[in-house]
């Protein structure tokens, strides 16, 4: 019976600790060994496969790497931008690894509706047209919309031609990089989700990205048999690393079909990856109290090979949130063989207090992400994208956008050009309207005969 194995949010590059930094290739390598070792017939990555859309080299020279071994075998891979890789301009590695041959891109725009067919998306709005890749084995049909801005992504799904979708004969998958209303108990951010019957109905399978937990739903009375996000396989933020540590299990997984789903596998990821854990709640406590229970805390833990996830929060009543000394915690954590500790004191603070000394332990993403939060509510501008938590995604997406490394044997100015390029397309300055597959969208999509 043909399967297909479907992996999401991976988030390549996103790691700085270089011990983590082997923890996520060791965890890439492994699923995507683990799609040759049971002879998928392809793979479906819905987005979020790297980081940033032009990762630093390490990544993708271990990323090709991993990619030829799979091409070799035999198994196509299906991939669709997500939020984080996703280039306005195609300056993406995922472009660069289509053109290899070593994935196929998904979200292709055709230029008009199949055969000379009307098409309809229920409104008087220009349609748009999706084009089905067939996986060439099994005979699968592949559409799909990649992750874009808040807002941006449903005026695409509006617009999209739904009477072709669902006419389309034959076993179907829609691969999409969002959330949906129904998720709104998950946590994500205001903007992440759209409607449910935004997704176009009819289709056999809806892999799905973005969501970093796992989670399987079925709508079978609404045309979504199968709507599943495998979740990421290792973190893509501090906080995964935390859920991780607290036993949250991390998957991949594996569909089987004849002609409709026939049963849907969750494949946990081990890793062989051990956690450990340190709390600490710091509410109507003095430093010196809290920080004595740290050093305990310390010593009873086996840190040997463990990446190790240490939290304080809560007011203190006496003594400065440097008085509990995280930075020594972490040092002596590692020397008896921590593999890595990540730590969250963005919420330790004292009566006098409101931010603490250790920043530089927190995760660069963490304070970027808090220090957004807290002052968007100053910005005063009539556009609303600028605004609210429109305008903190907007901020952040354009801060991962400058923070690009040089690639190598790239010249400064090269480099510059890239970078303010790619900032200007981010802001919507000097561009058309992005389009799904990272081009430019003209006005109306005509046919070509």
């Amino acid at each position: 019976m043909p399967r297909f194995a479907h992996i999401a949010d991976v988030h390549l590059g996103f790691q700085r600790d270089e011990a983590l930094q082997e923890v996520e290739k060791r965890v890439f390598e492994s699923v995507m060994q683990e799609c040759i070792d049971r002879r998928v017939d392809f793979v479906v990555i819905p987005g979020d496969l790297f980081h940033v859309n032009i990762p630093e080299m390490r990544v993708q020279k271990y990323a090709f790497a991993k990619f030829r071994e799979v091409h070799e075998a035999g198994i196509p891979v299906y991939v669709v931008y997500g939020s984080h890789d996703f280039s306005p301009v195609r300056n993406s590695v995922i472009d660069l690894l289509a053109a290899t041959g070593y994935i196929v891109k998904v979200s292709v725009l055709a230029a008009g509706p199949p055969q000379g067919g009307g098409g309809s998306n229920g409104g008087d709005i220009d349609p748009l047209y999706l084009e089905f890749v067939t996986d060439p084995k099994t005979g699968a049909k592949l559409a799909g919309l990649p992750g874009l801005k808040a807002g941006v992504d449903e005026k695409y799904y509006d617009q999209l031609d739904r009477d072709t979708l669902v006419a389309e004969p034959g076993f179907k998958i829609f691969v999409f990089h969002g959330g949906y209303s129904e998720l709104r108990t998950e946590k994500g951010r205001e903007g992440e989700y759209m409607p449910l019957s935004k997704l176009p109905p009819g289709f056999d399978y809806y892999a799905a990205g973005h969501m970093h937990a796992h989670r399987i739903d079925k709508y079978p009375n609404d045309g979504y048999p199968y709507i599943v996000y495998p979740g990421t396989p290792f973190a893509g933020y501090h906080a995964d690393l935390e859920e991780n540590a607290r036993g949250q299990a991390r998957y991949m997984v594996v569909v089987e079909f004849d002609g409709k789903v026939t049963g849907v596998e969750p494949i946990r990821v081990d890793a062989g990856i051990k956690y450990g854990v340190i709390d600490l709640h710091a509410t109507d406590r003095t430093a010196e109290s809290v920080h004595k229970e740290l050093a305990k805390k310390v010593a009873d833990l086996d840190a040997d090979g463990r990446i190790v996830v240490l939290k304080a929060a809560g007011e203190l009543t006496v003594g400065r949130p440097s008085e509990v000394d995280v930075p020594w915690a972490v040092g002596e954590l590692k020397r008896r063989g921590a593999v890595a500790v990540k730590v969250s004191s963005a919420q330790l603070t004292s009566m006098d207090v409101k931010i603490t000394g250790e920043a530089a332990e927190r995760d660069r993403a963490d304070i970027e992400r808090d220090v957004l939060g807290e002052n968007i509510g100053e910005v005063r501008s009539a556009p609303p994208e600028l605004m609210g938590d429109r305008g903190k995604e907007l901020a952040e997406r354009l801060l991962t956008r400058l923070s690009n490394e040089k690639l190598d044997g790239e010249t400064a100015e090269t480099y510059s050009k890239r970078i303010l390029h790619d900032a200007l397309a981010e802001l919507g300055l000097g561009q058309g309207p992005r389009a799904p597959d990272g081009g430019a969208t003209p006005p109306r999509v005509e046919r070509v005969d």
